[in-house]
């Protein structure tokens, strides 16, 4: 199947796709294009393995539900963006310092963030916030 054809897929296009139904956590992968013998290519930073290709026929091989975000920029940037996801291949996973979001938007972008890593910190750092002015409360009380 060509699946540049069925999603409109180019080369360093995101393909992005929810873990969980909460669509809260996402993985993100990035479509690499064809080879000369017309196999497709995806490059991830997967869980417990790292930066690797994997054809997208196995990529694909259970239905998915995916959104597509589209490359911004001029062939000559699509270039440069393919040639950052190959330089990083081999590279380790880490949740919070370079998961596949890390990743997606080195690629796309140059710059490795994670949003979904950013917002567990807000979070986290608005729990402790909490948990510190109750417990200055309870101890102010018991006073």
């Amino acid at each position: 199947m060509k699946y540049s054809i069925k999603y409109g897929l180019q080369p360093a296009d995101r393909i992005i796709e929810p873990i969980f139904a909460t669509g809260f956590s996402k993985h993100h992968v990035i479509y690499m294009g064809a080879d000369h013998q017309g196999i497709e290519w995806i490059a991830e930073n997967y869980k417990f393995i790292g930066v690797r290709m994997i054809t997208a026929s196995e990529y694909f091989k259970k239905d998915k539900l995916i959104k597509v975000q589209k490359f911004k920029g001029n062939f000559s940037d699509r270039i440069s963006a393919v040639k950052r996801a190959l330089l990083l291949m081999g590279k380790p996973y880490d949740l919070i310092d370079f998961n596949c979001e890390h990743y997606a938007e080195f690629v796309q972008n140059g710059r490795s963030i994670s949003n979904q890593v950013e917002v567990i910190k807000e979070l986290a750092q608005a729990a402790a916030a909490i948990f510190l002015i109750v417990g200055l409360i309870n101890l102010i009380r018991n006073d």
